[in-house]
């Protein structure tokens, strides 16, 4: 046994030596390369981020040239420059100016004289009188510029707004390029940003330079000018206490491409930090290695591998589901534990799968038997409307023809609530299928209202839609936005006494980075609600006091909660707005039909 313990540590030995002696070689080749890669990274970095930088640049000038062109497209500015409606022109100029993200927004009349003028906080005061753009777009030519303002850039654009084929104004659009703008961009990557301006730096994020180093700058600026490659437009130079990579980026739609330019630079003690930090971390990770390695050798053993490989077999099956039996524990250190929790974990995942496997079926057997129940009374409530309806077309009696309403309003709530308590039970065994296609909805409110009318004539509520013209298609399952229709009618109709009225209302919104949607509006004139039912009034069986006072009536406690479960089901939103003695406002909002619907949508 002592023969084999030195043979032992000395095959321990001769494996750790050799692994140390490799260790150092590798480290040494990695750190070779390493510093080159870095410098060769570093020059690459200055290159990227002054393609960045100059990205930056040019997008803010498009977006100027954009914001002008899409302006005087725009029908409505011609016609109120036309008109001479400027108080409306001057409304709409300030929103506009923001919306686009502009710090100037100027329109004249067809004389170049300013008629109405929106300026961000920090672009007051920039006057445009005999701006040669202004000049260029009244003879119908969209111009742009890059010119000084104090001590900032503005990128600046022309278009001229037409009205029929007379040119009746100049829209002209601004945004300023100030210091806090080149910091932002220099910020994330760590440069340095400056940006000449007829051969003066105008804003810049170099701190703490004298002049001597801008006039550095520039002499560097010339000899990338007169360079026949592109790549001396890379340069090392000294600007004050430190060195700088730098690159010199001229603006080519610029009438002075070299004059009016983009200077990048990234200090070279970010190279010799980086390389401090490499060191540390190659001979640390070398260092740590090492140690890791001897301290393995004296720990590995047979038993703790094989404890691994029960648990890893026990984890792969529990993955799979395959919850049969326990792992064998073959120690008792903290891999024994874990072994022993984890199965104490999978005979309670065996328990607890088992008991959500009978909840399903027993509510699927619900699911089914109310999906019976429901078939079962739909027929003969539907004979007796049928009934009802023949012997409204008969001359009766005044009285008998409100009591025959009053039936047909009962039947049509009793087959409301069951329909609610139906889809309840859908929904709790995950049976709510959707099967979403494009609707007009302006069709499935009107045949809602229609099949409303009566009750609500009856009841002597005025219940009308009052729709725009053109709206979206939507994209939602035409049986259950139906359902949410039913309910949120008929509780407007509950809720809402004689003399009153019921509004549904829909309009098209924008929703920031989704898309469109639809927003559907059953506003009545009911008694309104307190901010205390509101907040539960979506919940599955609210508060049924509070719901009675409003309604007049008790109901299942289902019918909003439906709605909201089919709604967020088509990922759409809905909330109520009200007030005691105000009436109730319910908003429902679903998602526009997709560009390209999925091959099952008709």
């Amino acid at each position: 046994m002592a023969l084999r313990n030195k043979v032992g540590v000395k095959l321990i030995g001769v494996n750790l030596l050799s692994l140390l002696l490799a260790l150092v070689g590798l480290l040494l080749v990695m750190r070779f390369l390493a510093t080159r890669q870095i410098l060769e990274w570093h020059r690459q970095r200055v290159a990227l981020v002054a393609r960045l930088v100059l990205a930056e640049y040019q997008e803010k000038n498009q977006k100027v040239v954009q914001a002008a062109d899409l302006l005087a497209n725009t029908p409505s500015y011609g016609e109120l420059l036309f008109l001479n409606d400027l108080e409306y022109l001057r409304m709409l100029a300030t929103p506009q100016m923001k919306e686009a993200g502009l710090h100037i927004l100027t329109f004249t009349d067809r004389r170049g004289v300013i008629v109405v003028r929106a300026h961000a906080p920090g672009a007051i005061g920039v006057d445009i009188s005999g701006n040669p753009l202004v000049r260029a777009a009244l003879k119908g030519k969209r111009a742009s510029r890059m010119a000084q303002w104090q001590d900032s850039i503005a990128l600046s654009a022309t278009a001229p707004i037409f009205y029929g084929n007379e040119v009746v104004g100049v829209v002209l659009t601004g945004i300023l390029i100030d210091r806090g703008f080149v910091e932002s961009i220099s910020r994330g990557p760590g440069a340095e940003v400056a940006i000449f301006y007829a051969n003066r730096p105008i804003v810049n994020s170099f701190h703490n330079l004298p002049e001597a180093a801008f006039q550095e700058l520039k002499l560097g600026k010339d000899r990338a000018a007169t360079a026949e490659q592109e790549s001396a437009r890379v340069q090392s130079i000294v600007l004050g206490d430190q060195t700088y990579t730098i690159t010199y980026l001229p603006l080519e739609q610029e009438e002075r491409p070299w004059e009016d330019l983009i200077v990048v630079g990234i200090s070279h003690n970010e190279v010799a930090n980086t390389r401090l930090t490499l060191n540390l971390v190659i001979f640390g990770v070398g260092g740590g290695c090492a140690l890791l390695g001897i301290f393995l050798s004296f720990l590995l053993s047979q038993g703790l591998r094989r404890q691994i490989a029960h648990l890893a077999e026990g984890t792969r099956k529990a993955a799979c589901q395959e919850l049969v039996g326990d792992i064998p524990v073959t120690s008792t250190d903290e891999l024994g534990e874990l072994a022993k929790s984890f199965n104490a974990m999978t005979r309670a995942l065996r328990e607890k799968t088992q008991l959500l496997q009978e909840e399903r079926d027993r509510i699927a057997a619900n699911a089914d038997f109310m999906a019976m129940i429901v078939h079962d009374i739909k027929a003969p409530l539907t004979g007796v409307r049928l009934t009802i309806e023949a012997l409204q077309d008969e001359t009766l009696p005044p009285e008998v023809n409100r009591k025959l309403q009053g039936i047909l309003k009962s039947s049509e709530g009793l087959l409301l609530h069951v329909h609610n308590v139906l889809d309840v039970s859908r929904f709790e065994s995950g049976h709510l299928d959707l099967q979403p296609e494009i609707l007009l909805p302006g069709m499935v409110i009107n045949r809602i209202i229609q099949h409303y009318a009566e009750i609500a004539q009856h009841q002597g509520v005025d219940l009308r839609a009052d729709l725009p013209p053109g709206l979206p298609q939507i994209w939602a399952d035409e049986r259950y936005l139906e359902r949410v229709l039913f309910n949120l009618i008929a509780n407007a109709l509950e809720a809402t006494a004689a003399g009153g009225q019921i509004r549904v209302l829909a309009q098209s919104h924008g929703l920031a980075g989704r898309g469109q949607a639809v927003e559907i509006i059953v506003a009545d004139t009911g008694s309104g609600m307190a901010a205390d039912i509101l907040e539960s009034l979506f919940e599955k069986y609210p508060e049924r006091a509070n719901l009675s006072a409003r309604h007049g009536a008790a109901g299942s406690g289902l019918g909003l909660y439906i709605c909201k479960t089919i709604v967020e089901a088509h990922q759409g939103q809905i909330w109520a707005e009200s007030q005691p003695g105000q009436g109730t406002r319910i908003h429902v909002r679903l998602p526009t039909a997709p560009a390209d619907p999925p091959g099952n949508a008709q």
